[in-house]
């Protein structure tokens, strides 16, 4: 049987120019120019007045998008010359045409399906498929896992009607106005469908997640063509409809900002999107580049083929932007009028993983986007060179059983008591990195406490005064093994003195807890970012009130909103234990060897008390809501005099870092130096804010034991490509930062690849700085080439956890767009 390559190319898109303010390019010119002509057109606009000329300014709108503001138009040259020169319009693309580029699927003759299955259990036929038995699929299945309650868009060339397929519902985007008829008539979709989702057991075909809810977004008609509008309209529909999955098997070699807009809208969303990494291979292309849009996209998962010797399609597309690898050869799947059919392709590989990722949303329904990328790389079998590649990315993913999973999850970390009163405690710990965690059981007796499954902290209310509790601490994964437990003691505090007759309110005790009694385990190594900030480990949060002083003016700028001056002094040391010495100095040596000038040590770790049971009189716990850590300031009534709290005598009360400080020395991202001051206007090099901003959100990671100290924060910042120079440059790491580095860095962590002035519009515009004049945010306020202090940098941390997306973000390989930052002006 001959071998046929479906996929979906935007072949036209060779032709598109981006068209913007910079001038119309000579292709556009020269159709422009053809008298009377009309141009199809998307329109990207800024902000109001920018849809306004969009509409007027041209002859026939046919559509407005909803998740992206856009119109696509019929527009004259008059108009079109008008539009790309107006100061409020984004840019203008060409509603380029798509194509398919295969020939014809083989079908297999007549299907002879007598019915469907809801319960998958693939017979005989389906069995021998090799690419469900590379798969392996049914391992998810026998743990009850088909992708239930999964919402998946198919955006191609609709889906037909099959036994094999149950249909939730979706859209046409294909000519003059949206309809609800999806009907595929060209196959593609339907055979793209079928890998997905066709129902096992009584057909010749097994869908990875049968269970899933599948929706057709046609945008491709019979004769295999569509429009940029067409699958902009689709995006712009499953954004809409909250899928969970969008599957892509198209591609094509020339990029489309639209295109790229609407996909990375999809996964700011949370949507997965999947798309096929096309077909424009060869068998020596190990080392070229020739991965199609949108799989180049970093908001996309881009799958290339294997063949049924599990090696790298000859005609797939490799590269550095691959991300995994299925079965792409020979795929039989279903077609046309109850057909079924075998075809060959990166489109084929594309549904097989977005079927893969049902299975997981499903399994682990609590999982980020991100979380479950990172959970489908787990399940990939390495081919090729070790490591990632540019023939199979991460691998290719299987559930094949290797005996059932019996291996626990690691233990939490960090677990202590980070706050009691007399009828209170409040337990803290940091979350373990396995990609299949699900959740925290905490065991007061017999009893289990519930907890929310990402929650890094738990209040137990409705204790005695005075009372010792012990409780055990165990993690559970998705297939249900539970891990053997740390235990934390804590003990209540007596209930305050009181002078008159008045009965003292629950919990009116001192605000300070006592020291904690808890279980320190080995921190889990490189844990997986989670989605909230981490709870403390420290045994005894320090409780400073608001400092009502504001920020110095003059050459200072304001802090509290992130802004802020450079200072002067010598390099801070390692904020977490490390020595330093003066701003471009040596590395800093190792925490267990400290030396004048060097931090003081932090306190260690209590050692692990014996189990203590509740005295025979203490209440049962109630079950409140989770509660977050006990990180804030207190209530002004409990407060303590902050000079008394705060172990550095260079940090008055009125000090306008003083929070910030409290805050950082609470999380344990820094400790002072031996003669009890932290020195807060000290200049901070590359190495130190990169520790700073790496443990705010991964506690877990710690500096190296050998080596410089700062190894371990850079070996986490290549895998996030952040952008620092000390990677490859021990110089480059003691050397003092400057604030737009600092910028750029923010918005890395925050997912954006930015530098310069786009960094510092994109800080100001996320409310992570402020800059230094008090009437006006601009650029040349935030003093971007001034050095960074120790309490600036802090206090921008600070801003990245209250104000960033929750969690450390991979910065994209290429420069993201402008057009969402705000219009702020240089300023002087």
């Amino acid at each position: 049987m001959n071998k046929k390559h479906l996929s979906i190319a935007l072949s036209s898109l060779l032709a598109l120019p981006l068209l913007s303010q910079a001038g119309m390019s000579p292709v556009l010119a020269d159709s422009a120019a053809a008298e009377g002509s009309e141009q199809e057109v998307l329109i990207v606009y800024k902000n109001d007045d920018g849809r306004e000329a969009a509409l007027e300014q041209s002859e026939e709108v046919h559509h407005e998008f909803e998740t992206v503001p856009a119109v696509s138009a019929s527009v004259n040259p008059e108009e079109l010359h008008d539009l790309v020169r107006n100061p409020d319009i984004a840019y203008v693309e060409r509603n380029v045409e798509f194509q398919v580029t295969d020939d014809e699927s083989t079908p297999t003759g007549d299907s002879q399906v007598t019915g469907t299955s809801s319960t998958p259990a693939a017979n005989d036929v389906e069995k021998v498929r090799w690419n469900y038995e590379q798969v392996s699929p049914q391992t998810m299945w026998k743990q009850g896992f088909t992708g239930a309650g999964v919402k998946v868009a198919v955006i191609d060339s609709g889906i037909a009607a099959h036994p094999e397929l149950k249909i939730a519902g979706g859209i046409s985007t294909v000519g003059p106005d949206l309809s609800s008829n999806y009907a595929d008539d060209n196959g593609h979709g339907t055979h793209v469908a079928g890998i997905i989702a066709a129902d096992s057991g009584s057909g010749r075909v097994a869908g990875m997640a049968p269970g899933v809810s599948l929706y057709a977004v046609k945008a491709l008609g019979a004769d295999g063509k569509g429009t940029l509008q067409d699958v902009v309209e689709g995006l712009d529909w499953a954004i809409q409809n909250k899928m969970d999955i969008i599957n892509l098997s198209l591609g094509g070699d020339t990029d489309s900002q639209l295109l790229h807009d609407m996909v990375d809208k999809a996964s700011n969303q949370g949507i997965l999107v999947v798309a096929s990494a096309g077909n424009s291979g060869s068998a020596s292309n190990v080392d070229q580049d020739t991965v199609n849009y949108p799989a180049r996209y970093d908001s996309v998962i881009a799958v290339a083929a294997i063949d049924q010797n599990l090696k790298h399609a000859d005609f797939s597309s490799a590269g550095p932007e691959v991300d995994i690898a299925a079965p792409g050869v020979d795929i039989t799947s279903t077609y046309l009028n109850d057909q079924f059919a075998t075809a060959s392709g990166t489109s084929q590989a594309a549904p097989h993983v977005t079927g893969e990722l049902a299975l997981l949303k499903e399994k682990n329904p609590w999982a980020s986007a991100s979380k479950l990328r990172a959970i489908l790389s787990s399940y990939a079998e390495e081919f090729g060179t070790p490591g990632r590649d540019n023939l199979y990315g991460d691998g290719v993913v299987t559930f094949k059983e290797n005996g059932t999973d019996t291996t626990a999850p690691a233990e939490v970390t960090g677990a202590s008591t980070t706050a009691s009163t007399s009828d209170s405690l409040t337990l803290g710990w940091t979350l373990p990195a396995d990609p299949d965690f699900k959740e925290v059981r905490i065991y007061n007796g017999p009893a289990v406490q519930p907890v929310v499954p990402t929650a890094a902290s738990y209040k137990f209310s409705g204790l005695t005064p005075e009372t010792d509790y012990s409780f055990r601490l165990t993690t559970v994964d998705t297939t249900g093994n539970e891990s053997a437990g740390v235990i934390v003691n804590g003990r209540t505090q007596a209930v305050p003195p009181t002078t008159d007759t008045t009965t003292p309110p629950s919990g009116g005790g001192s605000s300070t807890p006592t020291p904690s009694d808890s279980a320190q385990t080995p921190p889990a190594q490189d844990p997986a970012p989670t989605s909230s900030a981490p709870a403390p480990s420290v045994s005894e949060p320090v409780n400073i009130p608001a400092a009502p002083t504001p920020a110095p003016s003059g050459d200072n700028a304001q802090i509290p909103s992130g802004g802020g001056g450079g200072g002067g002094g010598s390099a801070a040391p390692a904020p977490f234990g490390g020595g330093g010495g003066g701003g471009g100095g040596a590395a800093a040596p190792a925490p267990s060897a400290p030396a004048g000038g060097a931090p003081a040590a932090g306190t260690p770790a209590p050692s692990v008390p014996a189990v203590v049971a509740p005295k025979p009189t203490a209440q049962a716990p109630q079950t409140p809501a989770p509660s977050a850590p006990a990180v804030s300031a207190p209530s002004e009534t409990a407060a303590a005099p902050a000079a008394e709290k705060l172990p550095f005598s260079d940090v008055s009360p009125s000090y306008w870092g003083r929070d910030t400080i409290a805050w950082a020395y609470e999380r344990g991202l820094i400790k002072g130096y031996a003669d009890g001051k932290v020195k807060p206007t000290a200049a901070v090099s590359e190495a130190e804010f990169l520790a700073m901003l790496i443990r705010a959100f991964e506690p877990n990671v710690q500096n190296a034991t050998s080596g410089n100290w700062s190894a371990t924060y850079y070996a986490r910042a290549k895998q996030l490509n952040l952008p620092v120079q000390g990677g490859t440059s021990a110089k480059a790491r003691t050397q003092n930062l400057t604030r737009v580095r600092v910028a750029e860095m923010l918005a890395a962590a925050n997912g954006k690849n930015y530098a310069g002035n786009d960094a510092i519009r994109y800080v100001l515009g996320q409310g992570l700085a402020g800059g230094s004049s008090k009437t006006e945010k601009t650029i040349a306020s935030f003093v971007g080439s001034r050095t960074l202090t120790r309490a600036e940098a802090l206090q921008f941390v600070k801003n990245l956890t209250e104000k960033g997306v929750g969690e450390l973000q991979a910065r994209p390989k290429t420069a993201s767009g402008t057009a969402s930052l705000p219009s702020i002006r240089q300023g002087s």
